[in-house]
């Protein structure tokens, strides 16, 4: 990216107007080009950029400290403006908030730190900047349309550091006075009978003690409840997010400014305002536990009912649902919503370093064979001479705040494969698939990007997993829940990601060592893309040998634990006995 130029120019927060000339204009962000690719065609390499922030992780880890902090502080106030005057346990709008307030409060610090770098980098320049105002309207129907078109909005942004810059504005600086936007996005639902019939025969699966979770079966979701009808056995290990995460609990001074903290409000869906709350909750005589599902970030009412069981003195168990779990070194939201309560049942490893501390691995972290993995054990049969070349989500705001790139680091990520598919020369490019991320409002052109440069490369499309088990080789430009099914289900699996990048654990980062020894993960694309090509004739042959298949196993036990014997029923119901 160019260097900081010293004339007049506009710095732009939302959305680039289509005129504008990268002589005349700083960006604040990628966000500023999201949806505009087609207008811009070489916008990252020809636009000046704010400072990437994230890209210190001490200061993305300042970041998500104090995220966490601000949405723990936050959600007493959200809770008087919902139901003033209420005295209901903080555990029951602790449990019913924190999904909601952490996706705010990431928005809110993460711009907030890169509105005083712009001051700090830019003070002297005679900027002209647009400035939204406060009354600014963002309607949303659900939890999801709150991250979907909230956070990874433009627009959003654009609002957010308006609210931010307008009080420390620097004399150079010259506000321009914006237009008011006002956007509703509030998800139809339609109203039919099978629908109706789904959303009753969902409820009633999420009313189980264990509902049905993604891998398991029916069967397996009644059993598992039934393991868990009994008193809890243990003490709460649950933790209260005031007393952990809180700036009180975590010493720290937040200096955002007031009008900026009105996005909480400003931002809660229609999900949460319609819901009615108890007046009181009668604590339970014998507390038990009961398993979340995953969809306690998405569903109020299922959050709610959780809430009240919370509130009520029961205890949650929170499952892993996928990759990065373990792996990544920082990762926000799952920290405070999930690890927080009273156990987490892991793919394999034990222990996280976050604001939890060193009390995370004394027993909250329940390492469990996985049906989801367990499923595809060893099921690796060669069925095409195809390679799948799969990637993942590339946002244009860090919106889930952990150790994934930064914003502009995804633009790299995403020039590697460029250089990965070029690298691997004509032969292979013809037997390549590529699997791009499903398409998500507010991130980087993904399979619209790659084919126009490399035309003889074709999309993967349909389900995955059944091509990736017959495929004659897989490549992962990042780690996530297809590695850890890779490599349960013995895929011949070659990875890459640039290490600066993606931050890892002590543990993974371990195990990459001994991956890079093998040839299994790179650390740069050509790299991988050499090592494709010395692969290529015979796959299984170097997937299978000792040395690598030893490795498999080291990286099984850690993240992707597997039964020893038929089956992973009598593990899961003998921990849940145990609970």
């Amino acid at each position: 990216m160019s260097e900081t130029p010293s004339r007049t120019l506009s710095l732009v927060l939302g959305p680039m107007p289509l005129h504008a000339r990268p002589d005349a204009v700083l960006a604040a962000g990628p966000w500023c080009f999201a949806g505009l690719e087609d207008f811009f065609p070489r916008w990252e390499e020809e636009f000046t950029f704010a400072p990437d922030i994230l890209s210190d992780r001490a200061e993305e880890d300042q970041c998500i400290r104090e995220a966490e902090a601000l949405a723990a502080d936050a959600v007493p106030g959200l809770a008087q403006r919902l139901a003033p005057g209420t005295t209901l346990p903080p555990a029951y709008w602790e449990t019913l908030l924190a999904p909601h307030a952490i996706t705010v409060a990431k928005l809110l610090v993460q711009h907030w730190h890169l509105a005083r770098a712009m001051v700090r980098d830019w003070a002297g320049l005679p900027l002209q900047v647009e400035l939204l105002p406060e009354d600014c309207s963002f309607r949303f129907g659900d939890d999801a349309d709150v991250v979907l078109h909230g956070a990874l909005n433009p627009k959003a942004s654009h609002w957010v550091l308006s609210l931010l810059l307008r009080p420390m504005l620097p004399q150079a600086w010259t506000a321009v006075e914006g237009a008011k936007v006002e956007e509703v996005w509030q998800t139809t639902k339609p109203a039919g009978l099978k629908a109706r019939l789904r959303g009753f025969l969902r409820s009633r699966m999420l009313a189980l003690p264990f509902p049905v979770m993604k891998g398991m079966t029916a069967r397996q979701a009644l059993a598992f409840s039934s393991a868990l009808r009994h008193p809890s056995r243990t003490e709460d290990r649950s933790r209260s997010l005031a007393g952990c995460f809180s700036s009180l609990a975590q010493g720290i001074k937040l200096d955002i400014p007031k009008a900026a903290l009105a996005v909480f409000e400003a931002f809660l869906p229609a999900s949460i305002r319609g819901l009615s709350h108890p007046k009181a909750l009668s604590p339970m005589a014998r507390p038990r536990v009961r398993a979340a599902s995953i969809l306690l970030y998405e569903d109020a009412r299922y959050r709610q009912d959780l809430a009240r069981w919370r509130g009520r003195g029961g205890r949650l168990l929170c499952v892993q649902h996928g990759g990065n779990y373990g792996q990544m070194r920082r990762i926000c939201a799952m920290e405070m919503v999930e690890y927080s309560q009273h156990a987490f049942a892991t793919w394999g490893w034990t222990a996280y370093d976050g604001a939890l501390g060193a009390a995370s691995g004394t027993g909250n972290f329940l390492p469990l064979p996985h049906p989801q993995l367990a499923r595809q054990k060893d099921s690796w049969r060669r069925a095409s001479d195809e390679m799948i070349f799969v990637g993942t989500e590339m946002p244009t705001v860090a919106y889930q705040l952990d150790s994934h790139p930064t914003p502009a680091q995804f633009i790299q990520y995403r020039e590697d494969k460029q250089w990965f598919l070029e690298a691997l020369g004509p032969e292979v490019r013809k037997q390549t698939l590529y699997r791009p991320y499903f398409k998500v409002p507010g991130t980087l052109e993904d399979a619209e990007w790659i084919i126009p440069r490399f035309p003889q490369v074709r999309l993967c499309q349909g389900p995955l997993g059944p091509q990736i088990l017959g495929c004659r080789l897989l490549c992962l430009d990042h780690h996530g829940t297809t590695l850890l099914e890779a490599m349960a289900a013995g895929i011949p699996t070659l990875c890459y990601w640039n290490p600066a990048f993606w931050p890892v654990t002590p543990d993974f980062d371990e195990l990459l060592s001994d991956m890079a020894t093998l040839g299994m993960w790179h650390a740069s694309a050509e790299l991988c893309a050499e090592k494709v090509r010395e692969v290529w004739d015979n796959p299984a042959a170097w997937w299978h040998s000792e040395a690598v298949q030893a490795v498999r196993r080291r990286f099984l036990a850690r993240f992707a634990n597997l039964p020893e014997g038929p089956g992973e029923d009598k593990a899961w119901l003998d921990c849940l006995r145990s609970l």
